[in-house]
């Protein structure tokens, strides 16, 4: 009987898992920790629409909040964008209960779910692959569906950020908006960000290059008198997809191969997808008993995202060019040109290129680039 080891219970893992186990292959996910979702290691932004793609509709007790606004902030903070997000249906996940809901439902489809074991030294064959489970027991399968996370894409040479997120008590935030502060000198290359999960609970993180990221929020706590309750550091992954995502009877979906958005980080839909495809590929490759159908999920997936991703990219690689008073510019912009009214209106919370351009349009994001240029001949010059 056919074999797949899947490494990694968290959201792409567990569905991979679903796929493959529902038509009866005998699966099993190795998790490393001795609870799903613990630690969590995401702020869990994402809408119902992506999460309702993805097969799964969220039980009530996993929705910490339901999301209608977004404000962006200037670095001089003199300057806002304020968004109406209502049409986009944004909820905020408890990350910890969903990825368990998510086990549970992928283990009434005959998945084993095996806790405190890591993976390490895997090798394959024409016919398998074999792998130490806890550094001592070799273990063998059909194939390897490998979802281990930002730390399989850090060994694999992918470039993170670093990030600090906290959970804390505080009362500036309204309950129904997400803010996002952009400053490129306290958090260059990224943003720090405030999600409510109540009316006075809520997630803060912030993420850029080269900088102490809980001293950037515990700043950002005295400021606004707020309390925190808990803090986590985690990477964040914005630097694209790794060049393969299946290597023979190896196959890598979510985190591990780079499939969170470039713009934000957030790969629960992208990454989630990743597992989606993934799984119904083993499965079909399986059934077939022809490897060669592994390939056609990253085909699948890059069709559905490859040109999102490098428009996101190309806007990542703009921003990070920008100063502060060119950011400051850019909302003079975007309040002056009606940006803000028609990313409420067009904007597609999975697919943040779509937002980019329809509503900047080819002219505004002329215009932005004309900022970026013109500064790097000064720089050039200087």
């Amino acid at each position: 009987m056919a074999k797949v080891s899947v490494i990694g219970a968290s959201i792409a893992g567990l569905i991979g898992a679903r796929e493959i186990a529902s038509s009866g292959i005998e699966t099993t996910v190795y998790e490393e920790h001795r609870e799903i979702g613990i630690p969590e290691k995401c702020d869990g932004l994402v809408s119902s629409a992506g999460i309702n793609e993805l097969g799964i509709v969220p039980p009530s007790w996993t929705i910490q909040n339901r999301l209608t606004k977004a404000r962006f902030f200037s670095p001089s903070m003199k300057k806002e964008v304020r968004i109406d997000a209502s049409k986009q249906n944004v909820i905020v996940l408890d990350r910890s209960r969903f990825d368990k809901f998510l086990a549970e439902m992928t283990a009434r489809e005959g998945t084993n779910i095996e806790l405190g074991m890591r993976v390490s030294n895997i090798s394959q064959s024409d016919d398998s692959v074999s792998f130490n489970l806890n550094d001592t027991n070799r273990a063998k399968s059909d194939i390897v569906l490998d979802c281990s996370g930002y730390e399989g894409f850090i060994r694999s040479g992918g470039l993170v950020l670093q990030a600090g997120q906290y959970l804390v008590y505080g009362t500036w935030f309204d309950k129904s908006t997400v803010e996002v502060y952009l400053d490129p000198v306290e958090a260059p290359g990224f943003f720090k960000w405030a999600i409510p999960i109540s009316s006075d609970v809520a997630k803060i993180g912030v993420a850029g290059l080269g900088i102490n990221t809980f001293s950037v929020l515990d700043s950002f706590v005295k400021e606004k008198n707020a309390v925190p309750f808990r803090k986590s550091a985690a990477p964040v992954i914005c630097s694209g997809t790794t060049k393969k995502f299946v290597d023979g009877r190896i196959v890598k979906a979510g985190d591990v191969c780079g499939q969170p958005k470039p713009t934000t980080g957030g790969g629960i839909y992208t990454g989630g997808y990743g597992g989606l495809l993934a799984g119904r590929a083993i499965r079909n490759a399986l059934k077939a008993s022809d490897m060669k159908i592994l390939e056609s999920y990253e085909r699948e997936w890059r069709s559905l995202f490859g040109d999102e991703f490098r428009t996101q990219l190309y806007a990542r690689s703009v921003f990070t060019k920008m100063s502060a008073a060119q950011i400051d510019k850019m909302f003079e912009m975007v309040n002056s040109s009606g940006v803000a009214k028609k990313i409420s209106e067009e904007g597609d919370f999975d697919r943040h290129s779509i937002s980019i351009v329809k509503a900047f349009g080819m002219g505004n994001l002329f215009n932005i680039l004309g900022i970026v240029v013109t500064n790097e001949i000064k720089n050039l010059i200087s």
